[in-house]
């Protein structure tokens, strides 16, 4: 087991070792993908790119296990299940990345902690990380749909408008698929409408 954050270099070498055995090919390449996207946008914004970066490659280590294995973890690790999570067990994944990197590599730093949890529904209450590591996801290199350019630009001059539109373009993806919308990423989408234009609007924290 690793010990923290006392060699952070060698951390996160330690836990990509770790991913590339863990997920397929496609997911390790997103990850390193997420890391090197949310490490610009985290110096663009000044925040710190070292907890984000951790964040990257577990964020999905949970993603390509089944409903009922989530399920069965969640109930295992003692995760909170909603009712939402019980109709699409998927938006487990990123509680169970989150508690997986407690347990067995004693890694807890809240910052990272919070993105992974929030990389997937997004919540009212995101802190400006949560929000650069939200739309890392989305803008990753990896990432080629046709509106995916006009995501970056967004991404570098209004953090907020990023986040809706990263927010608009799941939706349409989740409907076209006849998925379920977690309820947490609505509130967060109409918090934003309201406040689009308020003071802070671009890099609120």
């Amino acid at each position: 087991m690793m010990s923290g954050f006392d060699s952070r270099d060698k951390v996160e070498e330690e836990v990509a070792a770790w991913l590339e055995k863990r997920v397929s090919v496609g997911r390790y390449l997103h990850s390193l993908g997420v890391r090197e996207a949310v490490t610009g946008l985290a110096q663009k914004y000044g925040v710190d790119p070292r907890p984000l970066r951790l964040a990257a490659l577990f964020h999905d280590c949970m993603r390509e296990l089944s409903g009922p294995e989530l399920l069965a973890l969640a109930a295992k690790w003692s995760v909170k299940v909603r009712d939402v999570d019980r109709q699409a067990p998927v938006l487990l994944h990123a509680r169970l990345a989150a508690e997986l990197a407690r347990r067995e590599f004693r890694l807890a730093d809240p910052r990272m902690v919070s993105a992974i949890e929030y990389h997937t529904t997004g919540n009212r209450g995101m802190s400006l990380s949560d929000k650069l590591f939200f739309i890392a996801d989305h803008i990753e290199p990896g990432r080629d749909h046709p509106l995916v350019l006009k995501l970056r630009l967004a991404a570098y001059e209004d953090v907020d408008r990023a986040v809706l539109e990263s927010i608009r373009m799941s939706e349409r993806h989740l409907r076209s698929a006849g998925a379920v919308i977690d309820p947490e990423t609505i509130r967060l989408k109409q918090h934003l409408q309201e406040n689009m234009g308020g003071a802070g609007s671009g890099n609120g924290a």
